[in-house]
């Protein structure tokens, strides 16, 4: 489909004016000026969080619609501040627009970054824009106020449980039915594809998309001493939450910890990446409901810490590495 708007129609101004529109709409808009720092006093902020997606890299513009991708940016940085048990206050962008992108790609871009920044509760505070010729990117930087006892990786102790909010895999599976249909960008012939799939790929290919953060933990301060959100795979961030406290992890039961209504499999869950989930160390005898329970903090068996356990032999932590080759 020809874009309504031809690559060489952007120009600074009708790109801000663009931007600026989608976001009012969404009632995710708080930026008036190029003056950021001057409301970060009244934002009672207590944390950030800093990520970046890059075209080719984190997304493939022949999976999928851009608004999704959208919505992604701004739900990573979301789930970060949720597992510090945070809640959002606005975020600040700077967008990366190759001039091979039209005024449309970026407002179907913001169309999915202001939806869920709206329905979340976190503005767009100011930003900035660049023109490159590489590939397009979104770094964004999202703040959050933590009104209770702010959480961190570190804090877990031996004995204490390793607490998950939800199954996980389903984003990995997703991934997997998109990159094997590889349907393209175009909205209508996206979505006639989604439809035509049984209920457990739409399920899967949304959680890959269109990911929801917001964990069913009411507030994760009352009962958790450390939590990290489940990004790069659950064995890996599991073996970064234990280490942070310099301890092992004894995991069982790890089924338990597959989105099967999904069709994920055992290796996606723990593997896969990207659910944006919520693991938590937790003392015994607290049991947060909608939580799945996986194992238990040990004290290091080399001292450091990071060690993952099941039925008493090491396992290594798998995951999604950046800088892999």
């Amino acid at each position: 489909m020809a874009p309504v708007h031809p690559p060489e129609a952007l120009g600074e101004a009708a790109l801000i004016a663009a931007i600026r529109r989608i976001f009012a709409q969404h009632e995710a808009l708080a930026e008036e000026d190029d003056d950021d720092t001057a409301r970060i006093d009244g934002l009672f902020i207590s944390h950030v969080s800093v990520d970046v997606a890059v075209e080719g890299k984190d997304f493939d513009r022949a999976l999928a619609p851009l608004r999704y991708f959208g919505h992604r940016v701004v739900a990573q940085n979301l789930s970060d501040l949720y597992a510090a048990d945070c809640e959002p206050r606005g975020f600040v962008w700077s967008l990366a627009i190759p001039d091979r992108w039209s005024l449309d790609d970026v407002e179907a871009f913001c169309v999915g970054a202001a939806t869920l920044a709206g329905a979340m509760g976190m503005p767009l505070l100011g930003g900035d824009l660049s023109s490159v010729d590489g590939p397009f990117s979104c770094s964004i930087t999202a703040m959050g106020h933590a009104p209770g006892i702010p959480l961190r990786r570190r804090g877990a102790r031996a004995g204490q449980h390793l607490w998950l909010s939800k199954p996980c895999g389903a984003a990995a599976a997703g991934l997997r039915a998109l990159m094997g249909a590889r349907v393209g960008d175009d909205e209508a012939t996206f979505a006639t594809w989604l439809h035509g799939q049984p209920e457990a790929v739409q399920r899967a290919v949304l959680a890959q998309l269109a990911p929801m953060p917001a964990h069913p933990f009411d507030r994760l301060s009352d009962f958790a001493v450390a939590a990290i959100d489940v990004s790069d795979g659950l064995t890996r961030d599991a073996s970064r939450l234990a280490a942070a406290s310099g301890l092992d992890l004894a995991l069982e039961d790890l089924g338990r910890a597959v989105d099967v209504a999904a069709g994920a499999t055992l290796e996606d869950a723990l593997a896969g990446g990207e659910d944006w989930a919520i693991l938590a160390a937790i003392p015994e005898g607290l049991e947060p409901d909608g939580g799945i329970l996986l194992g238990r903090f040990q004290e290091a068996v080399d001292g450091t810490g990071g060690g993952l356990f099941v039925d008493g032999k090491r396992v290594a932590p798998r995951g999604f590495d950046h800088f892999r080759r």
